[in-house]
């Protein structure tokens, strides 16, 4: 369903926004203040490098940055400083996809096509401000078309694996639509349902979606070690 691929793209570029990443931290297994490992910001999967553990590297978080920066600045993000906060966030949402990515090798989901991957490249393009903007911020940060490549293929990954459980989420009635509307709990108030149907039913879908989102990764990280080797926000 091409709604439900556009809904599914956008949560996957915005992941750490609309999970409980924080707020379940107390209950998940995170493990702050480990060893420090040169280059090394997270490591999923284990406390420590190893056999069947992803790393995330500072220069992945950094690459991933200032990607997001360039797109707000609509300019290339090299030679500046990265906000701590925003190093911090982009670690968060490389860390849930990663969980996500290792169940969906782990449950063999099938590999993404193409098309997948072209699209997850061109949502990378967008999110840094356009495809010129992205191909001088990689060539003033040193960084390569590989990595960017990398990104895109985990989060069509990603984005398959969420296809493929949240099949039936995007599912919104008429009833449901009228339920909304009546109850006031839309941006639409003063305006007629005929009007903001279409628009009312994408806002619902998008929610059950990202409700959906927040409870895989709160049940990927209760079993999982993730060991932050980086604070970038301390």
């Amino acid at each position: 369903m091409r709604s439900t691929s556009f809904w599914l793209g956008t949560v996957v570029l915005s992941l750490v926004l609309h999970v409980a990443w924080q707020s379940a931290a107390a209950d998940a297994p995170v493990v702050r203040g480990g060893a420090r490992a040169d280059g090394i910001a997270a490591v999923v999967g284990g406390a420590a490098p190893g056999p069947g553990v992803d790393l995330v590297l500072v220069s992945d978080v950094d690459l991933r940055a200032r990607i997001m920066l360039s797109g707000r600045l609509d300019r290339p993000a090299a030679g500046m400083p990265v906000p701590p906060s925003l190093m911090a966030s982009t670690l968060d949402q490389i860390v849930g996809e990663l969980l996500i990515a290792r169940e969906a090798e782990r449950v063999r989901v099938t590999p993404p096509g193409p098309a997948a991957l072209a699209a997850e490249r061109a949502r990378l393009q967008q999110e840094a401000g356009g495809v010129t903007t992205l191909t001088e911020l990689l060539r003033r940060t040193g960084a390569t078309r590989r990595e960017v490549g990398a990104i895109a293929r985990r989060r069509a990954l990603v984005a398959a694996f969420l296809q493929a459980n949240l099949e039936g989420t995007t599912v919104v009635t008429d009833a449901e639509v009228e339920r909304v509307y009546e109850a006031g709990e839309h941006p639409f108030v003063g305006r007629p349902l005929v009007e903001v149907q279409r628009e009312l039913r994408a806002i619902i879908a998008r929610q059950a979606i990202d409700l959906a989102v927040r409870r895989w990764v709160n049940v990927l990280r209760a079993r999982t070690v993730v060991t932050l080797l980086v604070h970038f926000d301390d």
